[in-house]
């Protein structure tokens, strides 16, 4: 029986979200890569430079027009694009550029009448981002109006009475018993999540008897069939049993955006953030999505970040071609990067992202492809391309991914297209059942956990401290040291079952929560707390802060 095969994702720009990253214990499965070799010469690609509709639209648009809506829900599916109907959820970015006498307010407000002139329906809008419903037949119309200057898809992640064993591990537990100094004025905590499901079930026993929840997202869903969000605030209420807890969630990158403003408006002081975007940055700690974790600091808010689980699936390198044939040579003799699961999907980024002006890059002039292929009688076969134009403006990312009814080798290879210099190029995949081939753990931090403004935390063994090798480490791309601490993983949660939580998405409320706890014990500014944390992490691997564990595993205690 032939194997069946799905290409989906996308999400170009930025999108998985290694969230959460439950890491399944004892997952792994040995893996013997096949013999590497070159490939044959792929035929140049037929890229529209011209067109401000992303890649992924084009091929929506086209499939919709030639072959109809079922292809077209077809190809949606397997690409995570969510259809109302004959509709697509898309972003318009309005020109930020030689404004004139037109403000950035006065060209979203036109351009959403124009939109809905068109049929659409504008569904929240955030600075120059509009975020709306669009029927496909009028993407290339929406495209082409003058004052917009990209339509492209959402940026979406997707997710990385029991205690959890991180109280008593990182000492949380002898504060617990303290007077509380703050007796009027709860610590307000934020979980900002993609979903709480079944929260309402904890309350006045995991959770605190009331919480207050409010969902961005466009169908104001905040269950949304996720229940990463509540087992976070499971923890974060495990450490600091006093503080007063918000739910916040969101689905794309413009509802992120409103949410922080939100939440910034409420007087939370601290945010607890298990989620980590791929290709949403340069991994210096700029971009859209770390400029919300700066306004977030600014405004006097501890933002405590997952580091990732991305150390065994990443890779990164200059381009090497000696042979010349535009292929990317991950080995001497080897044009492939292999990994085995039953699906694989790949986020590529260089660098070449430009300047970051506060809204977007200046983009990028060096253009370079990604392939994915599958193994199958006896010969690798491709499934699936990214061939996005860079022209000067846009970002330096390509996505692909597909998956299969059983575990198959996969395997990817880049291109360079046109370019005038041999880029860093940098991998981020998922789906392997054992660390990729030619894996490389450094730099593996996800973002917004690069930014200089977050308190980022790696993971370790809430039983026996030893570091969980998924967990992501630094540097950062300016050669910063991240993670900042670690923090247990691998504990009990209502939501996950006992000792069922892993990844450093469990890592990060204990850090919150720890923040909440000393803040509503003490009279001490966050600032005091950072410093009395730095000052007792427990230091376990080399001297001194690095890029694995940070200062060291919280611990509150002297």
């Amino acid at each position: 029986m032939k194997k069946k095969i799905h290409r989906y994702g996308w999400l170009g720009f930025v999108l998985m979200i290694s969230l959460v990253l439950i890491w399944p214990a004892g997952a792994t499965v040995k893996v013997s890569y096949l013999q590497n070799q070159l490939l044959p010469p792929l035929p140049d690609p037929q890229k529209n430079f011209d067109s401000k509709l992303d890649f992924t639209l084009q091929r929506l648009t086209e499939i919709y027009l030639t072959t109809g809506l079922e292809k077209t829900r077809e190809f949606a599916a397997q690409h995570k694009i969510e259809l109302k109907g004959d509709s697509v959820r898309v972003v318009a970015e309005a020109e930020t550029g030689h404004l004139g006498t037109l403000g950035i307010g006065t060209r979203v407000s036109l351009i959403s009448h124009q939109i809905e002139a068109f049929g659409g329906k504008v569904e929240t809008t955030y600075e120059h981002l509009i975020q709306h419903l669009a029927p496909i037949r009028a993407l290339p119309n929406i495209a082409r109006l003058p004052m917009i200057s990209r339509l492209r898809l959402p940026f979406k992640p997707i997710p990385l009475v029991i205690t959890s064993e991180g109280v008593s591990k990182t000492g949380a537990n002898s504060w617990q018993s303290i007077g509380a100094y703050r007796t009027q004025d709860n610590v307000k905590v934020c979980i900002l999540d993609l979903g709480f499901k079944g929260y309402t079930d904890l309350l006045g026993s995991e959770l605190p008897s009331s919480v207050t929840p409010r969902s961005f997202r466009a169908d104001n869903d905040i269950e949304a069939d996720q229940v990463h969000g509540a087992a976070c605030a499971e923890i974060v209420h495990d450490m600091a049993p006093d503080a007063e807890l918000y739910f916040v969630n969101f689905n794309t990158d413009v509802e992120h955006h409103n949410a922080v403003s939100w939440i910034m408006s409420q007087g939370a002081k601290v945010i607890s953030y298990s989620i980590g975007w791929f290709n949403a940055g340069d991994g210096r700690g700029t971009g859209p999505i770390c400029d919300d974790v700066k306004r977030a600091s600014d405004a006097g808010i501890v933002w405590c970040n997952s580091a990732g689980n991305a150390a065994e699936d990443h890779w990164e390198g200059n381009f090497y071609d000696p042979d010349n044939d535009k292929l990317m040579n991950f080995s001497a003799s080897g044009e492939l990067l292999q990994t085995y699961g039953t699906s694989c999907s790949a986020w590529m980024n260089w660098d070449d992202w430009g300047t970051w002006n506060g809204s977007y890059y200046s983009g990028s002039s060096q253009d370079f492809d990604l392939y994915l292929y599958y193994y199958e009688g006896g010969i690798w076969k491709l499934i699936m391309k990214s061939e996005g134009a860079q022209t000067g403006t846009q970002e330096p990312a390509e996505f692909v991914g597909a998956s299969a009814n059983v575990p198959l080798h996969w395997a990817l290879a880049i291109r360079k297209y046109k370019a005038t210099r041999n880029c860093r190029m940098e991998l981020f995949t998922s789906g392997s059942f054992e660390a990729i081939q030619y894996n490389v753990p450094a730099g593996s931090i996800t973002i917004p956990a690069d930014s200089p403004y977050a308190v980022t935390v790696g993971a370790t063994d809430c039983m026996t401290d030893a570091y969980h090798t998924y967990s992501s480490r630094g540097p950062t791309h300016d050669g910063r040291i991240k993670p900042d601490f670690a923090a247990p993983s691998g504990v009990s949660t209502v939501s996950y079952g006992m000792r069922g939580f892993y990844g450093t998405s469990a890592s990060a409320p204990h850090m919150a929560g720890a923040f909440a706890l000393i803040s509503g014990k003490t009279p001490y500014s966050l600032d005091q707390i950072r410093s009395i944390l730095d000052g007792r992490a427990l230091d376990l691997g080399s001297a001194g802060k690095d890029n694995a564990y940070g200062l060291g595993r919280l611990k509150l205690t002297r």
